[in-house]
């Protein structure tokens, strides 16, 4: 029988804040879990329970020393609609404002995917590196059979 460990998604990370990561250079979304209309003190919001990993500038992306906030609750309408057909799979963005359709309404929060292929190829060699030592690590845990 083959060991798999799988994580339950829990949320311990959060709020996602579009606002405090407006520059980051990229945004690596794992997605667990996506609710629609989930009860909140706020009324009912759509939501996903998300690791995300941010790359905050050129330098942590170059150095691989991303933000990383495992079990972060994303619940701005747009941002957790786009990322329901991802649950189960990862996305690598930015964030971007785009001006209100009603006068007086507030700037909607909108994904944009990587256009720079050396951006999102660091990105994947982060999460590919991030793989490769978690495996090394369940290599050396023993085994109980």
């Amino acid at each position: 029988m083959a060991f798999v460990l799988k994580e339950i998604p829990v949320q311990g990370g959060g709020w996602f804040k579009p606002a405090d990561n407006i520059n980051a250079v990229a945004i690596l979304i794992e997605v667990h879990q996506y609710e629609r209309q989930r009860p909140t003190p706020n009324g009912p919001k759509d939501s996903v329970l998300a690791d995300v990993t941010i790359f905050s500038d050129a330098a942590s992306l170059q150095a691989g020393t991303p933000q990383v906030t495992k079990g972060q609750r994303i619940e701005q309408t747009v941002l957790a609609r786009d990322l329901e057909t991802i649950v189960g799979g990862a996305t690598i963005v930015t964030l971007a404002q785009i001006p209100p359709k009603k006068p007086g309404a507030h700037p909607a929060w909108v994904w944009r995917p990587i256009t720079d292929a050396a951006v999102r190829n660091a990105v994947i060699a982060y999460a590919e590196n991030r793989e490769k030592v978690v495996e090394a690590a369940l290599a050396d845990v023993p085994d109980f059979d």
